[in-house]
């Protein structure tokens, strides 16, 4: 049969990534959120007594929600690797690595930067925080650090700096974007070598990629991760700990776009992709359930060690829901959806900080006192607290977006013409 517009698989905008994107990106606030308030997400739902379902109680999402930023990085890896996997199957030219750099640049070091300068200049410095924070930190070696993503190699600038501790993940992002060209270059240069079937090559040379990056990050869990030593998470939030998740990203792009290039959508499809979909979102929560139940420390332990699996997990779930019927795509693909995941980079910057400044600095909600009210049980404090920072995160989110990131983006990417016709590509959480 034909292919039409209606049944084709679109391997350049894949709608669903803007829900999926939106939803980590506020599960990881909702960890942030309840380490600070202590109100854990249970909704009541009286109406559903009957059947013994009082309320929906999902704890154990906020306990853990930090494990969905493995989801982001996953995704990072899979709308980094689409474009090389668009050339080697469906034949498409690649944008240059020029337009590549300036894509990145316009991204990530407009909202990047202002908070780092805006925070440090108008809050840090003013108000001594680098004299109150307990560890020797000289501030101008914690600004240049940030300034060039290195703050991650240190405990000192990555766990005592008064500037956003949530910064580490752009700066892992932004080591593999540097590395990223060279091995996209590799699968390019197998896909031009001589053979009866250059695609077959290039294949073999995307998995052998996949085999390595696992390597690393297996010989990193050994190497550093299993040592003793109470910075746990400064040895699993580098960029090698996560080599694992950004290959599980490249074989879900090149699984995706073959599917595009082979399959259409048809009703039996889509039905199976969402029974996939749902199953696999089953599976993620068994894993978050399984994590959830376990101490601190165990858990961080367990996220590192888990990190193939639980990504795995995740590039299911994403290629299957890409693939699922219409009326449940729609479900993480509307313009709700598509808000939160252009807000979602600078909402992720800022919604740790702060809930922290207001909490501590600012005392807003006003309290007394050293002991914060939600460790006193205070509900009515806690529950203006928790309004007070999401509206705050959301304020800011948007204002950065539309006033700092979008304009400054435009002007790296010189695109204050008028915008061309056509469907964007996605973008990941720093892309």
């Amino acid at each position: 049969m034909r292919k039409t517009e209606n049944n084709l698989i679109d391997p350049k905008f894949i709608g669903v990534l803007d829900g999926i994107r939106a939803l980590s990106v506020i599960l990881v606030l909702i960890f942030h959120f309840w380490q600070q308030t202590w109100i854990f997400p249970i909704i009541e739902t009286p109406f559903l007594a009957p059947i013994g379902l009082d309320k929906i109680d999902l704890s154990n999402l906020a306990r853990v929600g930090f494990l969905f930023v493995d989801m982001l990085v996953m995704l990072s890896g899979f709308l980094l690797f689409l474009p090389v996997m668009r050339q080697i199957f469906l034949g498409e030219d690649m944008e240059s690595w020029k337009t590549y750099t300036k894509k990145r640049l316009a991204r990530i070091l407009p909202s990047y930067y202002f908070a780092v300068l805006v925070i440090f200049f108008a809050v840090a410095l003013p108000n001594g925080q680098y004299n109150s924070i307990g560890v020797p930190l000289d501030p101008w070696r914690d600004l240049f650090t940030h300034l060039t993503f290195t703050h991650i190699f240190s405990p000192e600038t990555y766990f005592y700096t008064p500037l956003p501790t949530a910064l580490w993940t752009v700066a892992v992002e932004v080591w593999f974007y540097f590395l990223f060209p060279l091995f996209a270059e590799m699968i390019k240069r197998r896909q031009g070598s001589s053979g009866k079937n250059p695609k077959i090559v290039s294949v073999v040379t995307i998995l052998i990629l996949f085999l390595a990056f696992n390597l690393i990050s297996f010989w990193y869990e050994k190497a550093q991760v299993m040592k003793p030593g109470v910075l746990i998470a400064a040895k699993i939030n580098q960029l090698p700990a996560f080599m694992g998740a950004y290959a599980n990203g490249m074989l879900g792009a090149m699984v995706f776009v073959w599917i595009a290039k082979h399959c259409e959508r048809t009703k039996g499809l889509a039905a199976a992709a969402t029974l996939l979909s749902v199953l696999s979102l089953a599976y993620i929560g068994r894993m978050v359930n399984e994590c959830a139940w376990l101490s601190g420390a165990e858990q961080q332990l367990w996220q590192v060690t888990e990190r193939f699996r639980l990504t795995a997990a995740f590039m299911v779930f994403i290629l299957s829901t890409a693939l699922a019927a219409k009326w449940y795509r729609f479900l993480f693909s509307n313009r709700l959806m598509h808000f939160l995941a252009v807000i979602s980079y600078n909402l992720y910057i800022w919604h740790q900080w702060l809930a922290v400044y207001l909490k501590r600095i600012v005392r807003f909600p006003y309290w007394e006192g050293t002991t914060p009210p939600n460790q006193l049980g205070d509900r009515v404090w806690m529950d203006k607290y928790a309004l007070v920072i999401t509206v705050a995160a959301f304020a800011a989110a948007i204002i950065t977006t539309y006033l700092i990131e979008k304009p400054f983006a435009k002007l790296i990417l010189g695109k204050f013409r008028r915008k061309s016709a056509g469907r964007p590509e996605n973008g990941s959480i720093t892309e």
